[in-house]
């Protein structure tokens, strides 16, 4: 997570990032946690220099982070409570 270091990547600092503040936070009823993840890496873009070149988040880069950083791997909706 330094930047100074001389193989820091952007893109693996955000995902780590990612990563810690939403599995800290807990993911939202209802979402998954790739989703949770790429809704904290959009409101966050700035930050993280994932912005194009107009200055609005980007999505691509904001979609490979979130895959990077998401720990449910199998895919697929997320269980309501009482249906497992």
């Amino acid at each position: 997570l330094n930047e100074k270091h001389p193989r820091f990547s952007s893109k693996l600092a955000a995902a780590v990032r990612a990563w810690q503040a939403v599995s800290e936070a807990g993911t939202p009823a209802g979402m998954s946690p790739k989703q949770a993840l790429a809704g904290w890496l959009e409101l966050n873009a700035k930050d993280l220099g994932l912005i194009d070149k107009s200055g609005k988040p980007n999505i691509g880069g904001i979609e490979e982070v979130a895959k990077v950083a998401n720990w449910q791997t199998g895919g697929g909706a997320p269980k309501t409570p009482g249906n497992t």
